[in-house]
């Protein structure tokens, strides 16, 4: 069991993300494949993904442990940090999936599904972030999954390894995943100030589960048919508010490609942007989000079972 023992300044600083990323997703869906784990939720994942695997010509061997060069050297989880960090546009862009099978998972197993699936985690986080401000800190963490309890000023996650994490400060990351297997704190390495990061499987029934994985890109189809391939990846992208040049790095394209992408989207009204210092920052409007979520399944656990999670789980 890890135990996280939080400090006043502690309870101040947690922060609710809405997504590790694909390549990290990525990683923890190559130990759900291998495993043959998530149960009844992910039985139409697993074919469709099995399928697609063995109709590409020679397909290596999933191994047990998989994942970039430091998923598995004992580091708490570095490799996460860094996905994270290029995931929220703080760090610089590499190629953090070297390991050719969780490329390859990349690629059949989570990228079809992405569009829907970030959508899905993006509901997820909101409605976390209503608990939190609603009922505070304590209704968060205590709702979060039936493997985290919480007793003031003590945070405890049954993932299956021993840990006490004292934060000191640092405050929390809290993030949830679509293809994590169970709720887990990763720490990075000794002596390191970054705050750890808490990954919780989000809430997935079947009904939901058949929802993500029947859409398989038909509908960011239709999107890129309507505004564009690369403006319906811009809008995807501004689920999360970022910058110019972080815009331009996930698409691939120049920051002022991106800028004129994103005037094009804002005369539309999809998209507004304002000026932080001396970047620009763009976000989706109401209309921007409803087109990108329009017909992606809802968490169970919102608006009226907000506060009663875990009944629900």
């Amino acid at each position: 069991m890890q135990t996280v023992h939080f400090t006043m300044d502690d309870l101040t600083q947690i922060s609710v993300l809405p997504t590790v990323g694909p390549v990290a997703e990525a990683v923890f869906a190559v130990d759900l494949l291998r495993r043959g784990g998530g149960g009844a939720t992910f039985t139409r994942w697993r074919e469709a993904v099995s399928l697609r695997m063995r109709r590409m010509p020679s397909p290596p061997a999933v191994p047990r442990q998989a994942g970039p060069s430091a998923a598995g050297d004992g580091n708490g989880g570095t490799w996460l940090f860094d996905l994270l960090a290029q995931e929220t546009g703080q760090g610089e862009p590499a190629d953090v999936s070297p390991d050719p099978v969780v490329r390859r998972t990349l690629d059949l197993g989570v990228t079809p599904y992405w569009s829907k699936a970030r959508a899905y985690l993006q509901m997820d986080r909101d409605c976390r972030s209503r608990m939190m401000a609603g009922g505070g800190i304590e209704a968060m963490l205590s709702n979060l999954h039936p493997w985290v309890g919480w007793q003031p000023p003590v945070l405890t996650v049954s993932s299956g390894r021993g840990e006490q994490i004292h934060l000191n400060g640092r405050g929390l990351k809290v993030v949830p995943s679509l293809f994590v297997n169970q709720p887990r704190i990763f720490t990075g390495r000794r002596g390191e100030q970054r705050p750890p990061v808490l990954v919780y499987p989000t809430l997935l029934d079947t009904t939901v589960a058949n929802a993500l994985w029947d859409s398989a890109g038909a509908d960011a189809r239709a999107l890129a048919a309507l505004v564009g391939r690369t403006r319906a990846r811009v809008l995807e992208e501004l689920s999360e508010t970022c910058n110019t040049s972080e815009l331009g790095r996930r698409l691939g394209i120049s920051p002022a490609a991106a800028s004129q992408h994103a005037a094009v989207l804002r005369g539309a009204g999809l998209v507004t942007s304002r000026r932080r210092f001396n970047t620009m920052l763009h976000s989706l409007t109401p209309l921007g989000s409803a087109l990108v979520t329009v017909g992606s399944p809802v968490p169970n656990l919102f608006p009226a079972q907000a506060l009663s999670l875990s009944d629900a789980q």
